[in-house]
């Protein structure tokens, strides 16, 4: 319980301090899933891209398509 503790703070410090940074926050999921709007399709310099651990997958979306809640 403890590590999921931890891992759900950690989470919500990284994508704190991208939106002090100037990103803008939309949704804050699950320790795996932040959701941010980014113009141009860059994600905050917080998260390391990739698929390791420590790493997070970037999606990107078209204007107007929608991701249902679950699918992250």
């Amino acid at each position: 319980m403890s590590m999921v503790a931890e891992a759900s703070v950690r989470h919500w410090t990284t994508a704190f301090k991208a939106v002090q940074e100037g990103h803008t926050l939309i949704a804050l999921r699950n320790v795996d899933a932040a959701v941010f709007w980014t113009p141009d399709r860059t994600a905050p310099d917080r998260y390391r891209i990739g698929t390791g651990f420590g790493e997070v997958k970037a999606k990107f979306i078209r204007p107007g398509e929608f991701i249902p809640e679950g699918e992250d």
